[in-house]
């Protein structure tokens, strides 16, 4: 829409007349990129007087303004600015006797605040095209000054922006005839130009998980997107789903209604209208959502475990195209088989006499067994099947690289820095940082959403900072702690998260069970980090000394302590089986436990920088 607005300033010098009065300039700006919460376009500042010094005193004069501009809509983080920006003026007989037969030219200069949006300030320029004045002057004469200025971001979660003339010093630029007269200093008071609703557009719905359901209905799933929040309805298909809730701003909760068989979409609606769409297929056949562990060699042979729904009946599975051996169809929940050899990334599949079971993120399994070594500088060095696929190594980083986590099927991984700044390599999605935020302590983990769709970044003082599907369940950030947090884990489903402190204390959050922790032992070298059971029944913690503890159903399989290190431990990963774990060390040493293998380690790659942690695929 357009708006047009008519004001009368008033002026005390044309020295203002050249500047075509500060006060019309600056007080009158049309600013595109708002919506506005009426069908007005936001209230004109009121009007007032720019005083700037030094002008020539070339008279007193008063006229009228018109300003005109675009405005466009304003979404959650994103850009908006100052467009088709125009100001129009008429000059009366008074003030132009003093320019008669000159020709003058110009700009003001003055900033624009902003509230609800970044940055915070940005400047407009009004330029004052060539203009000469006839001697004898005529009675009037029309102008029209175009303006510029810089964009702004609307902050996410912010409800309204506003935009408004700064008070910090403007000035004013004079051009007579072609010649430089000067460039002279201009205050002005800071008053409001603009005020507008931020309004969330229509969500994208990207994918619903799990992806199929019976004909029954009643399969809960995650319907993952963007601008999700706030939804007032859920459809498959046109059907109500039998509930739903809000997860985060990307995600939402919802039961699967009754269908018939086939596939329909699925929809979300928000204040923003309906989302786009994802398939969900009703089935009788088999249903697969997960397969545990998820991970294996290239050569094959793990013992896996398939869940899902209507498995009894299964005649094959399948991992890609390569039949499983020792297939054992032990409920109409679960399957056991070992898998074959492969490579890279393939769906699980179940065939049985009512069909073979819709493929989805939820049943992928990988080659890729191995683990990632992090260094404080952002260089990677991978190990066993894990590729590498980029690293931070030679980026400028505002602040040293902390830790690390590899997404689900090990094709890519996440580094945090200490500012919360966060780099995707592989398939590793991005989703958000706290690097543009100030932070009461630095940031100090991370760790990904079961399906890689998110991520939670924790602080030293127990701070969480959630992105993507990831959900926040609680944090000690209001807390006083004995010791700083140094790490935390998430629990299989996604729905919690442990935190640790360097004193061996747990805190959980969600469905994160508290299964015991060092918090009232004394301990010879501080905790470093924890990682939890494949089945989220326990956790392992590790001190710096290469101490390692064990709480529920996490089972010991060795340690370190006595043995003289080179450099502290600084990390813990679990295998994909959960019958062994890695430590690693600050100078890429690597300690293998239980059923771990060595894959090698960084012990004697020089480095400027020490490693910070360990992430194993699986």
């Amino acid at each position: 829409m357009r708006a047009t607005r008519r004001l009368s300033v008033r002026i005390g010098s044309l020295g203002g007349a050249v500047a075509l009065a500060a006060a019309g300039l600056v007080g009158s700006v049309g600013l595109a990129g708002l919506v506005a919460s009426s069908s007005v376009a936001g209230a004109d500042t009121p009007n007032f007087t720019a005083t700037c010094t030094g002008l020539p005193v070339l008279g007193t004069t008063s006229f009228s303004a018109t300003v005109t501009g675009s405005i466009a809509t304003v979404t959650p983080g994103g850009s908006f600015g100052v467009s088709n920006l125009a100001f129009q003026t008429s000059l009366s007989a008074g003030s132009l006797g003093h320019l008669a037969g000159l020709t003058f030219a110009g700009s003001f200069n003055a900033g624009l605040t902003a509230t609800g949006a970044t940055p915070s300030s940005e400047n407009a320029t009004f330029t004052i095209p060539s203009t000469p004045i006839s001697n004898p002057p005529p009675s009037s004469l029309s102008l029209t000054i175009p303006g510029t200025a810089g964009q702004f971001t609307a902050n996410s979660g912010a409800s309204s922006v506003s935009v408004s003339t700064s008070a910090a010093p403007s000035s004013f630029t004079v051009v007579i005839n072609g010649a430089l007269i000067g460039t002279f200093p201009c205050t002005q008071p800071a008053e409001q130009i603009a005020t507008a609703k931020v309004q969330e557009p229509a969500g994208t719905v990207t994918s619903v998980l799990p992806n199929s359901g019976p004909l029954a209905g009643g399969t809960p799933v995650t319907v993952h997107g963007t601008f999700l929040s706030g939804p007032t309805a859920v459809t498959f298909g046109g059907t109500p789903a039998t509930s739903f809730t809000g997860l985060t701003a990307n995600s939402v909760r919802a039961v699967a209604p009754p269908g018939a068989a086939g596939t329909v979409p699925v929809q979300v609606t928000t204040s923003g209208g309906p989302s786009t769409t994802s398939p969900f297929t009703y089935t009788n056949g088999p249903i697969v959502t997960g397969v545990s562990p998820g991970t294996s060699t290239p050569a094959g042979g793990t013992r896996v475990t398939i869940t899902g729904q209507q498995l009894t009946g299964a005649t094959a599975v399948d991992f890609g195209s390569t039949p499983a051996t020792n297939v054992a169809v032990n409920s109409a929940t679960s399957i056991t088989a070992t898998a074959p050899g492969g490579s890279g990334v393939v769906d699980v599949t179940v065939t049985s006499p009512k069909g073979v079971s819709i493929t989805s993120a939820l049943d992928r399994f990988n080659y890729r067994e191995g683990y990632v070594l992090p260094y404080g500088n952002g260089g990677v060095l991978t190990f066993g099947n894990t590729p590498n696929v980029g690293s931070a190594g030679t980026l400028p980083l505002n602040k040293p690289i902390v830790g690390m986590s590899v997404t689900p099927d090990g094709g890519g991984y996440w580094l945090v820095a200490s500012d919360g700044g966060v780099f995707t390599y592989g398939d590793a999605g991005f989703y958000g940082s706290t690097g543009s935020m100030v932070l009461n302590k630095p940031i100090v983990g991370i760790a990904p959403t079961p399906d890689g769709q998110g991520y939670w970044l924790v602080a030293s003082d127990g701070g969480v900072f959630s992105f993507g599907d990831a959900f926040f369940y609680g944090s000690t950030g209001s807390m006083v702690l004995n010791k700083p947090i140094v790490g935390m884990a998430s629990t299989v489903d996604g729905g919690g998260y442990w935190l640790v402190a360097s004193d061996g204390g747990v805190f959980s959050f969600g469905d994160a069970q508290f299964h015991g922790s060092t918090g009232s032992l004394v301990l010879r070298q501080p905790a470093v980090g924890m990682v939890a059971t494949p089945d989220g029944g326990g956790y392992w913690l590790a001190t710096a000394d290469g101490g390692v503890f064990t709480f529920g159903d996490a089972q010991f399989y060795g340690s370190l302590s006595g043995i003289r290190l080179n450099q502290p431990v600084v990390g813990i990963a679990s295998t994909p089986d959960g019958a062994g774990y890695w430590l690693s060390a600050g100078d890429g040493g690597l300690f293998t436990f239980g059923d771990a293998p060595n894959y090698g380690s960084a012990a004697g790659v020089p480095t400027v920088q020490p490693v910070v942690g360990i992430s194993a695929v699986g």
